[in-house]
């Protein structure tokens, strides 16, 4: 008999574990690492989908739409900013693309790139038609890839469980950059202007914070962490950051839905700025 059950919950975990890409059985306490600034959150708004949200992105025009990828249905999904809602825009996924948990864009909204990963195979997927054809490109960390996202000039994404993050170039270059202060698998990233730097903002499944960084170019800074400010989280997914309001959305499930949350931050009062105008600092 405990034999069977024991079966049963591996059985239960593996399948847990193959419909959102996490690996990591641990169950996260957060170290309680102190940063040198101090983190608040504040939900705005928390919306309950029908349908599932792993990685998160953001489209940017005239208006904030969100990215969210549903790895079940095979496509990226757009939700409106103000309300919640699908806005019925999908890009379909490639049908080798079958366990995608990220999905970035260029932020070009005249020449449109996407790249999705997938945690059962070890390369990236490349659309330039809004997913009428892909192609592959080679991934910085294989099939480890979860939370993707761009800072208008590099690309990023969380690696694995203990693995940091990767900064990077789609096949011509790339950089592994150490996050120790995160104590289990990451999921969500997002990148942000930053005291004319570039701020980092890091989830992860298993452990219900989120960790903030700087990167100055060459060197990671912790800035500290923030509990996720919601109850009865079981998996903390996507997280993404929307330049024209300066908002954080964060992805996660309850264990029967998920849930994107729109959250505003600051970090020790520390005004943050456009992208804009770190780009003239230069």
């Amino acid at each position: 008999m405990i034999k069977l059950l024991f079966v049963v919950v591996l059985v239960t975990a593996l399948a847990f574990g193959a419909d959102d890409g996490c690996t990591d059985s641990s169950i996260g306490i957060d170290p309680g690492t102190s940063g040198s600034d101090a983190i608040a959150l504040t939900v705005i708004n928390d919306w309950t989908q029908t349908v599932q949200v792993l990685g998160l992105d953001i489209y940017e025009s005239s208006s904030v739409t969100i990215l969210g990828s549903d790895r079940t249905n095979m496509e990226l999904v757009g939700y409106n900013s103000a309300t919640g809602a699908p806005t019925g825009t999908t890009l379909p996924y490639d049908s080798g693309n079958s366990n995608c948990f990220g999905a970035v864009w260029n932020n070009n909204t005249d020449t449109e790139v996407y790249y999705t990963n997938d945690w059962g195979v070890t390369n990236f997927f490349e659309t330039e038609d809004f997913g009428v054809s892909w192609t592959s490109v080679a991934s910085p960390n294989g099939n480890l890839a979860r939370g993707m996202d761009f800072d208008d000039t590099d690309y990023w994404t969380t690696n694995g469980n203990g693995g940091g993050l990767w900064r990077f170039q789609p096949g011509v270059g790339q950089e592994n950059i150490a996050i120790p202060e995160v104590p289990t698998q990451p999921s969500g990233l997002a990148v942000f202007p930053y005291g004319g730097n570039i701020g980092v903002a890091v989830t992860a499944y298993n452990t219900h914070n989120i960790y903030f960084y700087e990167w100055d170019g060459s060197t990671m800074s912790y800035l500290g962490s923030a509990a996720c400010p919601a109850s009865g989280i079981s998996s903390s997914y996507g997280l993404t950051y929307a330049d024209l309001n300066g908002h954080l959305y964060w992805s996660y499930s309850d264990g029967s839905n998920s849930h994107i949350v729109e959250l505003s931050f600051t970090i020790n009062a520390l005004e943050r700025s456009s992208w804009g105008s770190i780009k003239a600092s230069f």
